[in-house]
């Protein structure tokens, strides 16, 4: 059964306002309750996006939310043709030998770029979760899907990144995949976006489950900057509300305290090119200081045990 069917399954008992409204299938009502335009806002959720009409701009799009939006010329927008929630989500849509089929970041908090909410807030702290769904028949898997980060400066240096992405040996398999741009003394390392050269990478760990074509996947990402000069900070993933992996034992940003979490984004880049002309889909993005889940679901505790 698809996403979409058990919804609106799922709403034909809905009794409580959150599952009412989470597994909604109309353009007004695809909020989820909780969102900052929900029925029931919660506090600690700072962003939604269902991709839906009530969710564009004043100049009638999704992309001027956004600090970027990068539509690869038309190969990145919305469609009607898949959904997780509600009636609209985002395609990415490769061409055979494609690499780069659009992107998106979101800014917040306080950020030396552009930042689009809470713009005097430092985060420490992030969960971000979203539904992605690989067209059926799909061949191969892209590279990159998201990434949170931390911005240094205005030339885009960032202190720290935390990746989720595919494995590059076994691909059906996301990776989490953090990286430091701050030296053991505690200053900035890196001078501009991706310095590969000055990062330090902390150590990747693979998702247990394997993502396959036709399916849509609720993800969940959670990052903790680590307190100054230890090494707790934690990077976890959920599908479908299974921990998947989890660090708890990283130095992200040594005593570097300048800004806090700040940005985040999603990127359909293939590194080799796609194999085939295909798409992958995007919905129900949230982010939040605490816990999420999936839709008509409760998150669940977090599980302390180090996934390898």
């Amino acid at each position: 059964m698809s996403v979409s069917s058990a919804q609106q399954l799922l709403c034909r008992f809905a009794a409580g306002a959150f599952l009412a409204a989470s597994c909604a299938i109309g353009h007004a009502q695809a909020a989820e309750a909780f969102c900052p335009n929900g029925s029931d806002p919660d506090p600690n959720v700072i962003w939604c996006d269902s991709f839906e009409q009530d969710d564009y701009g004043p100049k009638g799009t999704i992309g001027e939310k956004y600090f970027e939006f990068n539509t690869a010329g038309g190969d990145f927008g919305i469609t009607t043709k898949e959904a997780a929630l509600g009636k609209q989500a985002l395609f990415a849509r490769w061409s055979k030998g494609q690499v780069n089929a659009g992107h998106f970041w979101l800014n917040f908090g306080r950020n030396p770029l552009r930042s689009q909410l809470h713009t005097q807030r430092d985060f420490r702290e992030i969960y971000w979760r979203f539904y992605v769904k690989l067209q059926d028949g799909f061949v191969g898997f892209p590279d990159k899907l998201t990434r949170i980060t931390s911005f240094a400066n205005s030339n885009w240096a960032q202190s720290m990144i935390a990746h989720i992405w595919h494995d590059y040996t076994e691909r059906a398999y996301l990776n989490i995949d953090p990286a430091s741009g701050i030296g053991s003394n505690g200053l900035l390392k890196t001078t501009k976006y991706n310095d590969f050269a000055n990062l330090s990478w902390l150590g990747a760990r693979q998702a247990s489950t394997a993502m396959r074509p036709g399916q849509w996947y609720c993800v969940e990402g959670h990052v903790k900057l680590n307190t100054p000069s230890a090494a707790n900070g934690i990077f976890e993933v959920w599908m479908d509300n299974k921990l998947e992996a989890r660090r708890a034992d990283l130095n992200f940003v040594h005593t570097w305290t300048n800004y806090g979490l700040n940005g985040l984004s999603f990127e359909n880049y293939w590194n080799a090119g796609a194999l085939a002309e295909q798409e992958r889909y995007l919905d129900a993005l949230v982010v939040s200081t605490n816990r999420i889940g999936c839709l008509g679901s409760a998150p669940k505790p977090p599980v302390l045990l180090d996934v390898q």
